[in-house]
């Protein structure tokens, strides 16, 4: 059992793999511990398998390879463009096998079934993590330990300093933040993969005793007992509208598969903060969200009025569902730097957000939160009415913990407020950050430095000669021949770059 190494990443996600990607192809020895089967988290083994944003040349780096990895199976990119809720869409086992490839060719060694117990922490310093692994219980040492878990589990019980749901408007400067603090949280969602059957009739889900189903109201427009879209906050679909939002691209030429990840009314679970807690608890909303989600396929089987619909294995699980839920936020380090509304919306007459002089990542997507509460009737919802934000950076220090050295923070547990984590908590964003937090750590490790005292400019030159994105233009994508140079030179302010300068040149 590997017990020292220069990297150790904790999850496996779409961080995780990205960090463990790039750590091992900088030169460092990698392990990383990922509970489930699959590398790759939320686009895997959460099931939620569209990507969000970052189109066209705003996908660089490690993201951009896995695009045009997913692309190239199945026959280019206009075969992918299946269902409108993105321009990328593909079984998630189609992914795991890509993440597995790219991963094992550089050497790193990944632990699968390895469930993290606690971070291991010498005075302010993170130096490995304790985990069970085939009923055993392990340790291993690092140089660098990169948090990647969905929750901000490192962070939980190495004692770093973190915040949780949402910040006051005293405590960010953010305009749209609440007048007070408060725990709350974006909800998760147990996806299912869905199929119809050629025998017109699938295999039926059993009653939910514990399902009320008023829950599903307004779901579609063919069971709501209210039309009035502004009663339900979201506009009413009809079923067409509904099937063709997660429609999947398939390997096999079959009738296409259906990822059930719905916002409304549907198999979002409303939150229950026992889920950021490691042990029985979270088991317990795993229970109670997956029900939730089964609930929402008999109700298509039956209310909705489509029995050929049911679900489809994708996953090789006993009860067919994902290993893992689609967790949208997590637990947020206090970082050396932060991400807030104001460093992702212009100020009025802007085209950009705030500069990040040190920006190892680039992201694209509007602040998207899911809220069960924010579609319930007018004087009982949860109103977060957020700005249309802009391409934005992330700064390395939002990596770098403010207080705690051997670590940096990846997926959604960067320096980011709750606002923000709305549009830095996608697909593309994460996977740039952990593929950052991979080649800092690896840089690190070969000059014996904690990751606070990295020079960023050494760490954005090796992101740019990987085709990772500093500085976000619509025209620029890191297939040009200029990209490199002029990523490099706007980064250093060889270029002018101000918050007027275009998107596209």
């Amino acid at each position: 059992m590997v017990d020292r190494v220069d990297v150790l990443v904790v999850g496996g996600g779409c961080s995780g793999a990205a960090a463990a990607w790039q750590a091992a192809r900088a030169g460092a020895s990698v392990l990383v511990l990922e509970e489930s089967p699959w590398l790759g988290g939320m686009i895997t083994a959460a099931g939620v398998s569209a990507l969000d944003g970052n189109e066209g040349a705003l996908g660089s780096g490690f993201f951009r390879r896995f695009r045009d990895a997913i692309e190239a199976h199945y026959g280019g990119a206009d075969k992918v463009r299946t269902g409108w809720v993105s321009n990328t869409c593909f079984e998630p086992a189609v992914g795991a096998r890509i993440l597995a490839r790219f991963v094992g060719e550089t050497g790193a060694v990944v632990l699968h079934g390895a469930r993290f117990c606690e971070a291991i922490v010498e005075g302010r310093r993170v130096v490995g993590a304790r985990y069970e692994h085939g009923g055993e219980m392990c340790e291993v040492r690092a140089h660098v330990v990169v948090e990647a878990t969905e929750y901000g589990d490192v962070l939980l019980t190495g004692g770093v300093e973190h915040r949780f749901g949402r910040e006051s408007r005293a405590q960010t400067l953010e305009p749209s933040a609440p007048e007070q603090a408060d725990l709350e949280v974006q909800d998760p969602t147990w996806v299912a993969i869905l199929r119809p059957d050629a025998s017109g009739r699938a295999l039926e889900i059993e009653p939910i005793p514990e399902h009320d189903p008023r829950e599903f109201d307004g779901a579609t427009s063919i069971v709501c007992s209210n039309p009035d879209p502004a009663w339900w906050n979201h506009g009413l679909h009809d079923w067409n509208s509904f099937i063709t939002y997660g429609a999947l691209a398939t390997s096999d030429g079959g009738t296409g598969k259906f990822m059930l990840n719905w916002p409304f009314h549907s198999n979002d679970f409303p939150i229950d903060l026992a889920m950021y807690e490691p042990g029985p608890g979270r088991l317990d909303v795993f229970r109670r969200a997956k029900r939730r989600t089964l609930a929402f396929v008999r109700h298509m089987q039956r209310e909705l009025g489509h029995p050929e619909w049911g679900l489809w294995n994708e996953f090789g699980t006993p009860d067919s569902l994902p290993f893992m839920p689609y967790v949208r936020e997590s637990r947020r380090v206090v970082a050396v730097e932060t991400v807030g509304e104001c460093e992702v919306v212009p100020r009025a007459g802007k085209a950009r957000p705030r500069l990040a002089p040190t920006s190892i990542a680039v992201g694209d997507y509007v602040l998207d939160h899911h809220h069960a509460k924010a579609h319930l009737p007018p004087r009982l919802r949860l109103v977060e009415d957020y700005p249309k934000n802009a391409p934005f950076q992330i700064p390395y220090g939002a990596l770098v913990p403010r207080a705690h050295d051997g670590l940096l923070c990846a997926e959604k547990t960067i320096g980011s407020t709750h606002i923000a984590n709305g549009c830095t908590r996608l697909q593309p964003v994460v996977m740039q950050i952990g593929q950052a937090a991979g080649m800092a750590a690896a840089l690190c490790a070969q000059a014996r430095c904690e990751p606070r005292e990295l020079n960023p400019t050494r760490l954005q030159e090796a992101l740019v000669r990987e085709g990772s994105m500093l500085v976000p233009f619509r025209d620029l994508g890191c297939d040009d021949p200029r990209f490199a140079a002029e990523q490099l030179a706007y980064a250093r302010g060889t270029h002018a770059f101000d918050e007027d300068t275009p998107l596209v040149r």
